[in-house]
């Protein structure tokens, strides 16, 4: 393993032209509001490179960078950051994630003319892609029969039943479900049409019990914001009258998983739609579809859980298995 040090560019010749340690992190800065206006990343995609490249950059300032930077002299840089998040006992799924925001900053710095002593020679990291929990039918719908708190009014109460129901119906993620307009919903036809990574809209089915919720919650909806004497597009509120934020809905999911005994979050109830679905014979491309995974890599992840499940079942009921 690599050890870190304490500054392992003690003795290197300092390079003639210097850039202070704060104009690099304006250029992080300008890299990250390229990325929010380009609509290419989602909200969470572009926090994620924020938090690695700032600590990744404060890291460089201990080490007297960029007064240093160097071809020879950066590859020793990464080496000892990697050996740090290492020695911190960082999974490899998180230093694979560093690594990808550090390529995407350097793309950028070689499209804006940026020289070469302040790139990295970025390695590839290979991490197991791990499946989340998922919850088995009878578990969903424990979950969705949870009873109501007896302070929770009607308009909450089927506010939180139809987002249930949505995430599970759909496999949408938090962030689509809390994004939700009402000119995006047709209960008509039972779809909806929700915005993913990168703005990409797709329409996603409802199931009848989805659109029956949702029916009545819109209903107790409207009556809140004629008290509240508001409007808003948004399809879930609080009880406010405001949109509903992404934290809101993870607490949400959460309190209806404590009501039942079962831990669950809004990831694992989409993990739940898509490997039901697989479960069911339904075809792995329009799972991917409906999930909204641009590669098929992706979504082929819920095969290996669902063949070994089978395997399971066999090796228990086959008499030569």
């Amino acid at each position: 393993m690599i050890s870190s040090g304490k500054n392992v560019l003690t003795g290197l010749i300092t390079c003639d032209r210097l850039i202070s340690m704060a104009e690099y992190k304006r250029i992080v800065v300008d890299f990250l509001t390229f990325l929010e206006k380009s609509g290419r990343y989602s909200a969470n995609t572009v926090a994620g490179y924020r938090r690695d490249l700032t600590r990744f950059a404060d890291f460089l300032e201990t080490q007297k960078f960029p007064e240093f930077a160097s071809v020879g002299a950066n590859k020793i840089l990464l080496r000892s950051y990697l050996g740090r998040l290492s020695d911190a006992k960082t999974g490899n799924r998180s230093i694979a994630r560093f690594l990808s925001a550090l390529a995407t900053f350097q793309k950028y710095l070689t499209e804006q003319k940026a020289l070469d002593k302040y790139l990295f020679e970025v390695p590839h990291v290979k991490y197991s892609r791990k499946l989340a929990p998922f919850l088995s039918p009878g578990e969903v719908k424990q979950i969705l029969e949870a009873p109501a708190g007896k302070t929770i009014n009607e308009f909450m109460l089927y506010r939180d039943l139809t987002m249930l129901e949505f995430l599970y119906s759909s496999g949408m993620r938090r962030a689509e479900l809390a994004t939700i307009t009402l000119s995006a919903l047709d209960l008509d036809r039972a779809v909806v049409t929700v915005i993913g990574k990168g703005n990409k809209q797709r329409p996603v089915p409802l199931g009848e019990p989805a659109r029956e919720s949702c029916d009545t919650y819109l209903r107790k909806r409207q009556e809140k914001l004629v008290k509240l004497g508001r409007e808003s597009d948004f399809l879930f509120i609080n009880r406010d009258g405001e949109q509903l934020t992404i934290r809101s809905v993870n607490r949400i999911v959460r309190s209806y998983g404590l009501k039942s005994g079962i831990r669950v979050t809004p990831h694992m109830l989409r993990h739940s739609f898509a490997t039901h679905l697989l479960d069911n014979g339904a075809d792995i491309r329009a799972i991917q579809e409906m999930l909204g995974h641009e590669s098929l890599s992706t979504t082929q992840v819920y095969t290996h859980v669902t063949a070994g499940r089978l395997k399971d079942a066999y090796k228990k009921a086959h008499p030569r298995a």
